[in-house]
């Protein structure tokens, strides 16, 4: 029955995957991808390195930056954001397919442009001597925060929209839990009235019946011929 464990376990778990989570996700990596590497072809084109130009107002602007580190400037060894490519990737090619909604599906796809973004400067740019160790580009500026690019900014992004879309669906979850808990309260108090109404039903006394089961008796000597 629904109100049994079986029906309660059934409301609490995992919650289907989106029918189109693969390809909005794929559809949003690949768009930032490409969108990451033209304006980094645009910054190195355009902008002088090292020199701030001014956009919206004093502190908000364009400042090409070559990045050895890692995103906004996290200093660590080049094979470190390797692994850590490998990782990303793998682990969206799990989850993705079974992203439970739209949302979640482009948090993972900005999570692996990101990564992927980053990765490309470090195979094909100039940097230091050895594999992978090309310099990012970063050309955004604001204030003093340190500068980025797109690839930094679809990591961030991606990740506040994955802790929305994980939000979300606790709330789903905590619903459904507790929508099956009162559907098991109802269904065991109508049991209950159920059973207890069974309970008190009783046969009709004897001396009725036998009253019952002859009419010519009931009419008297009188209605007799």
């Amino acid at each position: 029955m629904a109100s049994g464990p079986e029906g309660r376990g059934s409301s609490t778990s995992e919650p289907p995957p989106h029918p189109r989570a693969v390809a909005v996700g794929l559809a949003v990596s690949v768009v930032l991808v490409v969108l990451d590497q033209v304006t980094k072809e645009l910054a190195e084109t355009l902008l002088v390195p090292g020199r701030f130009v001014p956009w919206l107002g004093s502190n908000v602007g364009w400042q090409l930056i070559y990045n050895p580190g890692g995103a906004f400037g996290i200093a660590a060894p080049h094979w470190l954001f390797l692994i850590v490519t490998v990782g990303v990737v793998v682990l969206v090619a799990r989850v993705l397919p079974k992203a439970p909604s739209l949302i979640a599906a482009s948090a993972y796809g900005m999570l692996l442009a990101g990564a992927v973004g980053n990765v490309l400067d470090r195979l094909l740019r100039p940097g230091g001597d050895g594999f992978g160790t090309g310099y990012v580009v970063d050309f955004v500026a604001w204030g003093s925060f340190p500068r980025f690019n797109v690839a930094d900014s679809a990591i961030t992004v991606g990740f506040v929209l994955l802790v929305l879309a994980l939000w979300q669906e606790e709330r789903r979850a905590a619903a459904d839990e507790g929508d099956g808990e009162d559907d098991g309260e109802v269904s065991g108090e109508v049991s209950g009235e159920v059973s207890g109404d069974s309970g008190v039903v009783q046969d009709p006394p004897a001396g009725d019946a036998d009253d019952h089961d002859d009419p010519g008796e009931q009419d008297g000597p009188e209605a007799r011929p």
